[in-house]
This record gives structure tokens, sequence and C-alpha cells, in this order.
């Protein structure tokens, strides 16, 4: 009786061991190849990406005065401020769109901390997994429209995504609204993504009438389609056979444009 509690208990610590190992290292398809992190902290956002392939951690912060557009109609305001604004108008559930739409960034876990650098106390064990990784920190020291150089530079070389890298699909955006600037905005975020944009443009009164995604013949099952329809999931997705395995077209109407509220982006 006693050697079989014995195997049994054998067995469940073996059950376990291998159910932690199969969680730490497999790899569904519909999940990137990088751990990302969003923080909305007492002293402002931060972003945290984690890349194994890499073999890097990068820390993007903000400045506490730098100001920082919130979509959907509450407008600009100072990073310091905006978990406050947040919880005071109950809007957390914005903090996504505020992170894309401001860095081009789509984070793993959202992280509500009291500092931004306390992320490292909740994630003591990868960074003791990953001890070997180079850590890097940068600043981003003006408001979020006066910094598109410097974060052009540093989300693509340091937060995209790797496995939209490695997919490498060809997106092509149009503006179809009467707002102008929304390709060219919405074509910076995809490329700090790691999207590779080969056209930016414009067609009012063309064929296309709302936002849709369009795609080629095997683009159905990438990685990189199913984070863009998350991303936009108010835009109809179809496939597109007159488009090549690799291509992806998206057309951006005024109904988008007015859901984020695009105008008190350039109306600061």
């Amino acid at each position: 009786m006693k050697k079989n509690k014995v195997w049994l208990m054998f067995g469940f610590l073996f059950f376990v061991i291998s159910l932690l190992f199969f969680l730490f290292f497999y790899k569904k398809n519909n999940k990137g190849s990088d751990f990302k992190i969003s923080i909305l902290a007492d002293d402002g956002v931060g972003l945290v990406s984690i890349s194994k392939e890499r073999k890097m951690i990068n820390v993007l912060k903000i400045d506490p005065e730098a100001k920082i557009w919130i979509p959907k109609g509450l407008g600009w305001y100072r990073n310091v401020v905006i978990k406050k604004i947040l919880e005071q108008e109950k809007k957390i559930d914005l903090f996504d769109d505020i992170v894309f739409y401001n860095f081009g960034y789509k984070a793993d876990k959202m992280m509500r901390l009291k500092n931004v650098d306390d992320w490292k106390n909740v994630y003591w064990w990868r960074l003791f997994f990953y001890n070997n990784f180079l850590t890097k920190e940068e600043i981003v020291k003006n408001d979020i429209d006066l910094s598109d150089d410097f974060l052009d530079e540093v989300m693509v070389r340091d937060f995209s995504e790797t496995k939209i890298i490695e997919e490498d699909l060809k997106i092509s955006i149009t503006n179809i609204s009467e707002v102008t600037g929304l390709a060219n905005f919405m074509s910076k975020r995809l490329e700090r993504l790691g999207f590779s944009v080969v056209s930016v443009g414009n067609d009012i009164g063309g064929n296309s009438k709302q936002c849709q995604i369009l795609y080629g013949f095997d683009v159905a099952e990438t990685y990189s389609l199913s984070f863009i329809k998350k991303i936009i999931p108010d835009c109809m997705a179809k496939e597109n056979l007159d488009l090549n395995s690799n291509e992806i077209e998206i057309y951006f109407d005024d109904k988008f444009s007015s859901m984020i509220e695009y105008p008190s982006y350039i109306n600061k």
C-alpha cells in the first residue's frame, strides 16, 4: 500500500513537472515569439519586450511631463497623470489602445503598478531564467507626436515582434476617409510592430467604401493576419485571390477615423 502511494506521488510530480515544462517552452501558433508587457503605473507608462531570439530585454520609459494621446475622445495628457485619468473616467480598458496608437505596440500582458520599475519584482523569475540577456533602456523625452523619428527607430529596432518580421508579409495601406494623414499615421504604427509597409496612399471616392482587410492566398493562417485583426477588429477581413500569397491590403474609412477620434490626435 505504501509502495503504491510512493509511485502515485512520483507519477503526480512527473505530471506536474512535464506540464510546467510544456507551458513554459511550447509556443502556440497564435502567440508571438517575444513576451511583451505594457505598464500603467502611478509614475507613468512603460513598455517591456523580452526576446529570446535576440537575447534582449528592452525597456521603454516616458518622461513624466511628456504628453500621451488617449484615443476615443479623451485627448492629450501628461504621462504622469494617465493612470489617474483612466481610473477617474473608468476607462482602464482604453490602455491597450493608448499603447498601440501612441507607440505601435501590442502587449501580451498589461500591468497596473505603483512604479514602472516594479515589473522586475513581478517577473523576477523571467529575469532569473534570462540572466544572460542584455538589458537596454530608452526614454521618450518629448510629447509622443514630437517623438516620431525617435519612436520609428527604437520601436522597430527593439520592440517589434520577431514572428511578424519572419513572416514578412507585404502591407498596402489606403486612406479612404476624408481625414488627411490617417494612412501615414497607421502605417507608422504597423511598421513599429514589424510589418513591411510597401505602399501608403489615398483613394477617396474609389471602389472601397468601408474599413476592410484584404489578404492573398495562404495568408489566412498566419500570425500576422490574426494580429492585424486583433488591432483593428471592426474592419471586415476577407480573402482576395487577386492578391499574392504574401500580400495584405488595408482600407481605413471615416468610421474608423471617428471611432478612434483621430482628429483629436492632429488637433492637439
